[in-house]
């Protein structure tokens, strides 16, 4: 497995199971299959609501957690609940922490949401924050704001849309992640089997 040192100097695997439109049963039986098989980054999402499938995936694999690289993001609905947030997905997946903790999408009081994540970072909740589907303009937002800067970038990317952020000159030494379709015969379709891969969608204008 290749890994990614993001700029907290935290390792993440390049490649990763990713959970968006499986039921609870699929991505309860998708993670184990993954994890047995040598895969080492799972990653799910409030609005996924299979954290618990995941989770239980976890439980039953019995690969030791330090092995694995766990990521979710909170959605819209509790940007402004506070740490009851963050408590609340680390419940659902049944982790104390998880390795990788992102904001799904800039709507609400996303700023507040992550100075939640910031201090859940501080309490050894999180290994590391991210961004996913926010634009150039308010990635910049978050990061003039931010005392913790991201670490991760999430863009959709695919042959079907080849995304990728130009460096901005923030210097915050934040790595992209894309996510897409393993067999994408079909976009529509193919979204059913995603994954994350993290090398080949890095820009060459991205920082570092």
């Amino acid at each position: 497995m290749e890994y990614l040192k993001l700029n907290n100097d935290v390792e993440m695997p390049v490649e990763g199971l990713g959970t968006f439109l499986m039921t609870p049963a699929e991505a309860e039986a998708a993670s184990l299959a993954a994890l047995e098989a040598g895969c080492e980054h799972i990653d799910t999402a409030n609005a996924y609501m299979n954290e618990k499938a995941v989770g239980r995936a976890i439980a039953k694999s019995g690969v030791d957690r330090e092995k694995l690289f766990v990521s979710t993001k909170l959605w819209p609905s509790i940007y402004e609940a506070g740490d009851a947030a963050v408590d609340g997905t680390l419940a659902r997946l049944g982790l104390e922490y998880v390795d990788m903790l992102i904001l799904h999408q800039p709507v609400g009081d996303y700023l507040a949401a992550w100075k939640t994540m910031e201090k859940a970072y501080r309490d050894g909740k999180v290994r590391a924050l991210g961004l996913s589907n926010f634009p150039q303009d308010k990635i910049a937002e978050v990061i003039g704001a931010a005392e913790i800067k991201p670490q991760l970038v999430t863009v959709e990317c695919h042959p079907y849309l080849r995304a990728a952020l130009k460096d901005d000159g923030t210097g915050a030494g934040r790595r992209q992640r894309g996510a897409g379709p393993f067999c994408p015969s079909a976009r529509p379709a193919a979204r059913r089997d995603k994954g994350v891969h993290a090398r080949d969608c890095l820009a060459p204008e991205a920082p570092d």
